[in-house]
């Protein structure tokens, strides 16, 4: 009994186990210290070089041509238990994921801002240890890894209308890689696509009076098409195969972001921000694979006795976020934060490699602004929500899910 228990968790690890796009896993949906500090709710106030992320109409706001350098370090620490087969394991964490940005702005006249912002929006991956995991994949220590990035790089645009109304845009020239390697029905699998994709960020931020402002931001879905080597060792087992590597392409729509966000000074001293972010989630239903060789589709591409479809069958999420800052002294600020984060997945996609999960996030960090420069960190602390998954035929891969992360962030901005 316990052989074939174990003969049928493998199975359901060869067909369950997908790879693909993390809604939340490891995407910190943002960028810029000051914007990390305050919970990411930052599109009501966009007041620095991040705003080419958050809202390109805060970019009119910026009087003084600048250069800006930022960077952040996710550090991921997953659990995985499965306990009927002495699984206890941790990710390794010796290595985080690097998010880098890299701005030039510069204001035309008094009322338009020109500039270019080159950043990683998300990071995503996770890197365990096969041997802790070998009772799931026959006994063997496969490995089990992931990165999936994504650079982008953002000319943009904001004019100021009026001194009370502003408005922005971006092109969005996104870069995407994707690293797998996951065991599955025939041993070892790995994954190595890349691409690019275009698409836009449209901004608008109102300041009506000194004490408030609101924005709403809309980002266009555009669709991502990844392309590279699929290597599958034991491949040529298969009749009709003579090669252990073919070229695989994944194509999926990036959904459209929406989302609108408020900032209130009840003093000279205090800042409180609000968004509420909604992502159209949804249309990633499942991401197939197509294969340049016909066999290697015809088993591996949808539809085949092998088939490396991602499913994913998510739901569209609105994510809350909170932030204030208070000024300490003109020069000096401290600011903190949090974010409500929601998982698209349901359990049965729940995987250790792309995770999902509910989180919580928990924010803090300062300032220092001068004539000519000006210097933010933040430190990030995100709880996942754990995820229990049954030891059913439905479920991708059964056990008990972890996931917690810190991530330190610096950003330095010189005004010339």
């Amino acid at each position: 009994m316990k052989t074939l228990s174990r003969l049928l968790l493998i199975a359901l690890l060869a067909v369950g186990l997908t790879t693909g796009l993390s809604a939340n896993g490891l995407n910190l949906n943002g960028s810029g210290a000051k914007s990390d500090a305050m919970g990411g709710a930052f599109v009501g106030l966009a007041n620095d070089f991040s705003a080419a992320y958050w809202n390109p109409a805060g970019l009119a706001q910026i009087t003084k041509a600048s250069f800006s350098l930022y960077g952040a370090d996710i550090l991921p620490m997953g659990t995985y238990v499965l306990s009927p087969f002495g699984i206890n394991a941790k990710s390794i964490s010796k290595e985080g994921y690097f998010i880098p940005g890299l701005g030039y702005f510069q204001p035309v006249g008094d009322r338009v801002v020109v500039g270019i912002y080159v950043y990683a929006p998300s990071g995503a991956g996770a890197n365990w240890n096969g041997v802790d995991l070998a009772a799931i994949s026959g006994g063997k220590p496969f490995k089990w890894r992931s990165m999936l990035g994504i650079f982008t790089a953002s000319p943009s645009i904001a004019v100021k209308i009026t001194d009370q109304v502003m408005l922005g845009a971006t092109v969005d020239v996104n870069y995407g890689m994707l690293t797998m390697d996951q065991p599955f029905a025939l041993g070892q699998y790995s994954e190595k696509l890349k691409g690019l994709a275009v698409g836009g960020t449209f901004g608008l931020l109102v300041k009506p009076v000194k004490q408030f402002s609101f924005g709403v931001t809309y980002k266009l879905p555009f669709t991502a098409k990844l392309k590279g080597d699929v290597t599958i060792p034991n491949a040529p087992a298969v009749p009709g195969i003579t090669s252990d590597t073919d070229t695989g392409t994944r194509q999926a729509t990036w959904p459209m972001w929406l989302a609108g966000g408020i900032a209130i000074k009840p003093t000279d001293q205090l800042t409180i921000t609000a968004d509420v972010q909604y992502t159209n989630w949804k249309k990633l239903q499942t991401i197939p694979v197509t294969f340049a060789d016909p066999v290697w589709n015809a088993v591996f591409g949808a539809g085949g006795p092998y088939d490396r479809t991602d499913e994913l069958l998510w739901k569209n999420t609105t994510m809350l976020r909170f932030g204030a800052e208070y000024l300490v002294t003109n020069a000096f600020a401290i600011r903190a934060g949090y974010t409500n984060d929601p998982n698209p997945g349901p359990i049965s996609t729940q995987n250790i490699l792309l995770p999902e999960f509910k989180y919580n996030w928990f924010t803090a960090g300062f300032g220092y602004n001068s004539r000519s420069f000006t210097v933010n960190a933040a430190i990030q602390y995100g709880k996942g929500a754990t995820i229990d998954v049954p030891l059913t035929g439905d479920n991708a891969m059964p056990g008990v899910h972890g996931l917690k992360m810190w991530v330190p962030s610096l950003d330095f901005t010189y005004k010339f």
